[in-house]
């Protein structure tokens, strides 16, 4: 039943939520949260929530939701909605549908009564995307901005004791909404957490600190300004702590403000200034994160302390110096992934637990860095990465990428923009792991963006600023392409910060075209879309080949997969329009190298190898060199180099050479004792060397040249089928749409028309098949083989133990290696190929009893398959819960199979890993 109901509150204003100008009304000065214990109480749990169909209008719903925690993920009629660059909803800005969901979130709080004479403020972590505060039915302010805090103050509306009614009112669509079209799932709610704090009346209101360490000295210089938030502080000191030990004190003198347009001062509180030389600190980086504790009290005239913060700091500069960024004296390769916020069951609402588990999870697999796209992301985020140890781009909350060049242009958007800016730096600048600031992404240019950067500058010169469309937009303009278009960055961005850049236009910036003043940093590439992360192993050689380019971040760390639950009481990982939502993108949201629930995807397993801090070279004999990549560790400091020398996958000798002295950016030649060898048949013979769970390497030793096995009788006959096509990839569908090429080739019934020519000689198959002039870039050529029935296990000797393409390979090592059939593919959230494992040599497939039912040998590192749905069931279905159940399964061996690149955005497949016309023979042998 629905009904007009009053629950709407009575503080919203008509209209100012369609109202770019209209960004915040009573709504605090942003400033570093630095209050914790007794001083806060938090508001998370249930809240009682009405659903209405627009401001003022009628009520959908009516029951209890747990904040954080976004409406579009609790069941209250009003789901998520996943766009890439298209709005939710019809234009022209700032138009808002005239059906705008808005929730009512009603809670009874009682301020604790030992607050009493304390400042009461209530922050809203964040609430997307336009808020409203009411406490007793008395409007407090309103705000934008959905990714970062918003503070009002409560202390004449509350009496300490007794209980009130805060109402917060959220509207879903807005002329907000237009800054935050970022490629993510649409959502709404309070989605971080809520909570009152107090402080004393005479209070610290902010605290800003800045930690400089000269790396040739290594002398620290610390500066800390601390403001009041309170007039009658008269005579008030700021005393300044580290780790401990007093470092200074300075008087709280007057600061204000002036309103241009009258002259007029307006009081801003006091501020105070402490530096102190701080000699032979430990510098902060991503290897060493070296925190530090800052205590910082307010006292008066007589000494007695009126309030006090602390915070962690770390010591370490970071600037821009020539073409390269350097930290702490180095230039760093970034080896960083883009990052949303992002949780299956919770959407934008994430838990401490997965933040961290996220961070420790880039660590582990050898990345340093994470660009926050495309808004600030919960601050205690930020915590762990200054812990763990992560360089930040901080990202401010502006895309616009609907109205790529025309909104920001528009003066009515510039109040918004500045405040996203501003208000990013004043929450975050105290965090050592932030190396750069961003005005947002995919926003055209504009003024106000110049505005923006030039703020920053002012405010923080301490970091440099990065801008995605800083040269872009410009560079259209001009009708320049890549890489003579990125010669062309406009001043909001102290970086050329590309795109999706080919290899080639890399390779060409380095060599002719590089800026003598810019580095160059990828702010995204490798689009890692399900079954993807080609060429990784080449994008890295370029970049440790040309000290002009230094890394960038892979779009990007998660699948953005919701959990749905379905009619029958079944769960289901779902993408854009499975809920019913339009317009919407489909599947394009899955573009993570770690699944929703952050298992990795074989594309984060390549990228750990290609960026491992640790290379290896094989010099001959036994000779092998080391580079130590790290930028501030010995290698000795690392772990062991350990050693194995392995025979058609079994270990033949094994050794350690302890631990290696190794300087940062230093190479070493080491030598390992590798034993004799007597290779027989087709044999061959490998050595690996590893260092800790940092690095990993392996090489191909010798290889038997004896030509051939002893012939065996012939083997099972098993259905064979020509395979020239595969269940097309996201690559190949988005990007230069290969599968409707594919379609018009008829390749999916292509063995129907192209013979397969096929001879036995006892136990060896032959095939042999010609593609056709005119079939350029195909997905195989091979066969696909029904396999006996009772199968349910697979040894092989090859290139594993994962998933493996021609071009996402280096992260794999050749051995002997078991799975599961049910294991064999990946379980894409959107079915797909997948599974391949290339430089196969022979397989054994086993039943429930472990005895070997088939095996199949003699194959010349050629690419495998095995999976119990076809090509054609895989592209039919949309979820792996429409593949059919089966007990049987198949085996694809191919002569050549494409590779997988990330052509859904950026380059595709590179010529070696493509398929052309020709004859192909290839063989096995079936016992």
């Amino acid at each position: 039943m629905t009904h007009s109901s009053p629950a709407a509150g009575s503080f919203l204003p008509v209209g100012s939520w369609t109202r770019p100008e209209a960004v915040a009304l009573n709504r605090l000065p942003m400033t570093t949260f630095l209050r914790e214990g007794a001083d806060v109480l938090s508001l998370d749990g249930p809240w009682s929530f009405t659903l209405l169909d627009r401001p003022g209008g009628i009520v959908r719903c009516g029951t209890t939701v747990q904040v954080p925690g976004c409406w579009t993920m609790q069941d209250v009629g009003d789901p998520p909605q996943y766009t890439n660059i298209q709005m939710p909803f019809p234009g022209p800005p700032p138009h808002v549908p005239d059906e705008d969901p808005t929730g009512v979130y009603r809670r009874q709080v009682e301020v604790p009564a030992d607050w009493q004479g304390s400042r009461v403020v209530l922050q809203v972590g964040g609430a997307d995307s336009v808020l409203y505060v009411e406490v007793d039915g008395r409007a407090v302010g309103m705000g934008t901005d959905s990714r970062l805090a918003q503070e009002f103050e409560l202390t004449d509306l509350v009496t300490p004791g007794r209980p009130c009614e805060l109402v917060l009112t959220v509207v879903r669509w807005s002329a907000a909404s237009y800054l935050e079209d970022q490629d993510h799932w649409y959502h709404a709610g309070l989605h971080r957490s809520v909570l009152l704090y107090r402080t004393p009346r005479v209070h610290l209101a902010d605290v800003r600190a800045v930690a400089d360490r000269d790396p040739e000295t290594g002398v620290g210089q610390l500066t800390v300004h601390a403001t009041t938030g309170e007039a009658r502080s008269e005579g008030a000191q700021v005393r300044v702590h580290l780790d401990g030990a007093p470092v200074g004190r300075a008087t709280a003198r007057w600061e204000h403000r002036t309103n241009v347009s009258t002259n007029a001062y307006r009081f801003t509180g006091r501020g105070a200034t402490v530096s102190a030389e701080v000699p032979g600190v430990e510098a902060w980086s991503a290897e060493h994160p070296r925190l530090h504790d800052l205590r910082v009290e307010l006292v008066d005239a007589d000494g007695a302390r009126l309030d006090s913060v602390s915070l962690r700091v770390g010591f370490r500069r970071v600037e821009v110096r020539g073409h390269e960024l350097l930290v702490n004296g180095r230039a760093v390769l970034i080896k960083g992934v883009n990052r949303h916020d992002h949780d299956p069951r919770g959407g934008k609402t994430v838990s401490r637990a997965a933040m961290r588990r996220d961070v420790e999870l880039m660590k582990g697999h050898n990345l340093n860095a994470v660009r926050t796209s495309h808004y600030p992301n919960d601050p205690y985020f930020y915590d762990v990465c200054d812990e763990l140890g992560m360089y930040v781009v901080d990202e401010a909350n502006i895309e616009t990428h609907a109205y790529l060049r025309s909104l920001l242009t528009s003066s009515e958007w510039g109040p918004a923009v500045l405040e996203r800016v501003t208000r990013m730096a004043l929450r975050d600048k105290n965090h050592p792991c932030v190396v750069m600031w961003s005005l947002g992404n995919e926003s055209g240019w504009a003024p106000v963006l110049d505005a923006a950067a030039a703020w920053l500058r002012a405010y923080d010169p301490t970091r440099p600023v990065h801008y995605e469309n800083g040269y872009l937009d410009g560079a259209l303009a001009g009708g320049l392409t890549p890489p003579q278009s990125w010669r062309t960055p406009r001043r909001e961005t102290d970086v050329v910060p590309p795109m999706y850049p080919s290899i080639e236009d890399l390779e060409e910036w380095a060599t002719t075209v590089a800026l003598p003043e810019r580095p160059l940093i990828m702010c995204e590439y490798a689009h890692a879309m399900n079954n993807s992360g080609g060429d990784l192993d080449r994008y890295w050689a370029a970049i440790r080949r040309h000290p002009d380019l230094q890394g960038g971040f892979v779009w990007d760390w998660v699948d953005q997969a919701l959990v749905q639950r379905l009619p029958d009481g079944t769960e289901r990982l779902a993408y854009g329009g499975d809920f019913g939502d339009t317009p919407h993108d489909g599947p394009f949201c899955l573009n993570g190298v770690v699944a929703a629930d952050r298992t990795p995807h074989p594309s984060l397993l390549e990228l750990a190898h290609v960026v491992q801090p640790v290379g290896f070279a094989w010099t001959g004999g036994e000779g092998v060199r080391l580079t130590n990549e790290h930028d501030f560790t010995d290698l000795a400091d690392v772990a062991d180099v350990d050693w194995a020398v392995t025979v058609d996958g079994e270990d033949v000798a094994a050794g350690t050479l302890g631990r290696v002295p190794v300087a940062p950016g230093a190479t070493t030649d080491v030598r390992v004792p590798v034993p004799p060898l007597r290779l027989h048949g087709r044999q061959v013979a490998h050595l690996s060397l590893r260092v800790g769970a940092v690095a990993s390497w392996q090489t191909e030793l010798a290889r038997a040249q004896d030509a051939e096995p002893p012939a065996a009788a012939a083997g099972p006959g098993l259905p064979t089928r020509l395979a020239l096509w595969r269940a097309p990839i996201d690559n190949e569908t988005y990007g230069p749409r290969h599968a409707e090429r594919w379609e018009q080739l008829g390749l999916p019934t292509a063995h129907e028309r192209v013979q397969l020519r096929t001879e036995t000689e006892g136990a060896r198959v032959i095939h042999e098949v010609t593609v056709p002039d005119g079939w350029d870039d195909i997905p195989r050529v091979g066969v696909r083989l029904g396999l006996p029935p009772g199968v349910v296990a697979v040894d092989w000797l090859g290139r594993g133990p994962h998933e493996n393409y021609s071009d996402r390979r280096a992260g794999t090592t050749v051995g002997r290696w078991r799975t599961a059939v049910d294991d064999w593919p990946v379980r894409y959230v959107h079915p797909q190929a997948s599974g391949n494992r290339t430089g196969v040599r022979w397989l054994r497939f086993l039943d429930a009893d472990d005895r070997v039912v088939l095996t199949v040998d003699d194959l010349d590192d050629l690419d495998v398959t095995v999976s119990r749905w076809t090509d054609e069931e895989l592209a039919a279905a949309g979820h792996l819960e429409d593949l059919p159940a089966r007990e049987h399964a198949y085996l694809w061996i191919d002569a050549r199979h494409r590779g997988v690149g990330s052509g859904a955005v950026g380059p595709d497949v590179s010529a070696p890993h493509r398929i052309g016309p020709g004859t192909y023979r290839w063989s096995y042998r079936l016992r």
